[in-house]
């Protein structure tokens, strides 16, 4: 069985929430109430001041309309005897997250779903 850790903290993860968040040019208080939560809390979260249980965390990555994977960087075993499969899967994950570009991500999911679709 292979056991993941995400690398990251709560104050990395806030800050990835304070910056989508300005990406989407939204504020807290907007943030917020589209999460069904105080702005205070949004603030708390961004701060790194409070952990993010499960059930918010989904709710401000709907509100932020991004996917909670966004939020992690990389991911650690604590195996290696791991399938190919899942080795594949992670070094696709890892690989499309260095890419900057949004332009060039939406390339690149629409090429694997070609792929796909040809399968």
């Amino acid at each position: 069985m292979v056991k993941y850790t995400f690398a990251g903290d709560d104050v990395d993860i806030g800050k990835k929430i304070k910056k989508r968040r300005k990406e989407l040019k939204i504020t807290q208080k907007q943030l917020a109430t589209a999460a069904g939560c105080t702005f205070q809390q949004i603030q708390k979260y961004e701060d790194g001041h409070t952990r993010i249980s499960i059930p918010a965390f989904l709710k401000i990555c709907s509100a932020l309309h991004t996917h909670p994977c966004y939020f992690f960087d990389k991911f650690s075993f604590s195996e290696k005897a791991y399938d190919m499969h899942g080795d594949l899967e992670v070094k696709l994950l890892t690989a499309f997250r260095t890419v900057t570009n949004e332009q060039v991500k939406i390339r690149i999911v629409k090429l694997v779903e070609a792929v796909i679709s040809c399968s």
